[in-house]
């Protein structure tokens, strides 16, 4: 069993960083050069710290890059242990410099697009609804939160622009107000939520982080996981359909056009 707690726990000498796939073109580049030109929705490696220099391959996920044996599709995947030691291994060369509470924080081009990636990591999502004034003083509060040891890997995290996020407060229940520190829990599809907790502007980090793992915890008990095969049948009998910025389609020869509707209409 692949235990996502062992390798979130493994990765905190590394940078994350998700590129939603069918949001941006230059992520949509990014997926192809990665995976030679290809396009799929998953793609996983590891960079240098410049971004530059890849480290490993690209495949679908850690378990047949990180202590794989053999090459190819013969390749067997490796076991977590396998992993963490290639990870320690890849990590030893580039010592951390700064402090880990200066890092970029999470941020997803609209709300819509967190609560649906929410909905489908099965965690709960930190929203920020300020002004661009009160944003920018949030940022500062939530850094040392987001670097915390019992926290990092385990939300996800979106701040609000009127531009793109106008209607957030009619797709949550729950809300007492249109500003503040919303602990979002996304429905099954990530089309609604529920806020389950909010604080003030005015919060300090020490409290929104306490309000953060108390959430969870009611989270974890009661949050059933999603089996995939299930999900996706269950979505496309309910006609749910998230709508992309970028149409939906794996280019999986890598000819430059998508697929064909046999790999599935959208993401669910």
């Amino acid at each position: 069993m692949f235990s996502e707690k062992k390798f979130i726990e493994a990765s905190r000498d590394f940078v994350c960083v998700r590129l939603e796939t069918f949001e941006n073109k230059e992520h949509e580049a990014l997926v192809r050069k990665l995976l030679n030109g290809r396009f799929a929705n998953t793609s996983f490696c590891i960079l240098s710290p410049d971004g530059e220099e890849q480290l490993t391959r690209s495949s679908r996920g850690p378990k047949t890059i990180l202590g794989a044996s053999g090459r190819g599709p013969s390749a067997e995947p490796g076991s977590l242990d396998d992993i963490l030691a290639a990870m320690e291994e890849l990590v030893e060369p580039y010592p951390l410099r700064g402090r880990p509470e200066e890092l970029t924080l999470q941020d997803f081009h609209s709300f819509r697009q967190a609560l649906n990636v929410a909905s489908g990591d099965q965690r709960l999502l930190l929203f920020v609804a300020a002004s661009p004034q009160d944003r920018e003083k949030a940022k500062k509060v939530l850094k040392p939160v987001f670097a915390n040891d019992e926290i990092i890997g385990r939300f996800h995290l979106d701040f609000g622009t009127a531009e793109a996020d106008s209607d957030w407060s009619e797709k949550i229940a729950g809300t007492r107000s249109k500003s503040g520190y919303l602990i979002i829990q996304a429905d099954e599809f990530g089309q609604k939520g529920k806020a389950v907790a909010q604080l003030p502007l005015t919060a300090s980090g020490e409290e929104i982080a306490k309000a953060l793992l108390s959430a969870n915890e009611s989270f974890a008990k009661t949050e059933v996981r999603k089996v995939y095969s299930e999900h996706v049948t269950e979505g496309r009998r309910e006609n749910i359909f998230f709508e992309n910025e970028i149409p939906y389609g794996e280019d999986r020869d890598g000819d430059g056009k998508a697929d064909g509707r046999r790999y599935g209409k959208g993401r669910d």
